[in-house]
């Protein structure tokens, strides 16, 4: 088990920075690699919270180049942080679940980065909390959107080696042949 919190007192603020700007990159990349691998709805659904991780990391590269002057962002290895979002497949609800498992894991472990960097630089606390808040909200989201999933399997309307996505699509085009 990795405690964060020790994890974070070991490093300086331009490394945790660092370790939070590289993480939003990631997220960005993790999700769209999750909206190119589904449709529709959800692939839409991937894309805002992609574009969202994005502006994250902009707002951050922006932030560290006020306070450091430049943009030599410092990412600390083996420093007992936890890994980020890694490789998926994505080729059945299996997987899409357990994206999520991964998601949501990353998603917590920003809040709790961020809520400590409020709570350690008071001088810049409410742009942390906002952050934090909005990694609260991914992280809630996305446990939503596992249960529906698990739920769906569990209740055979899906099936767990089925396509991500398709049982979306096939009821919004039965929608759209009963309305003609």
């Amino acid at each position: 088990m990795i405690y964060m919190k020790e994890a974070l007192d070991k490093l300086s603020f331009k490394q945790i920075l660092g370790y939070s700007i590289q993480a939003e990159k990631n997220a960005h990349e993790f999700y769209m690699r999750l909206s190119n691998a589904t449709s529709d709805l959800v692939s839409k659904r991937y894309l805002s919270l992609a574009e969202d991780e994005k502006v994250h990391k902009l707002e951050l590269v922006k932030f560290h180049k006020k306070l450091f002057g430049d943009e030599n962002i410092e990412i600390p290895k083996g420093k007992g942080l936890p890994p980020h979002e890694g490789d998926i497949e994505l080729e059945n609800v299996r997987n899409l679940i357990e994206a999520l498992d991964a998601a949501i894991e990353s998603e917590r472990n920003a809040y709790k980065i961020y809520t400590y960097l409020a709570k350690n630089k008071p001088e810049h606390k409410r742009f942390f909390e906002y952050l934090a808040m909005m990694e609260h909200g991914h992280q809630e989201s996305l446990k939503a959107e596992k249960k529906m999933y698990e739920a769906s399997v569990d209740t055979k309307e899906i099936k767990v080696d089925e396509k991500p996505s398709i049982w979306i699509r096939e009821e919004m085009e039965n929608v759209s042949s009963k309305v003609r």
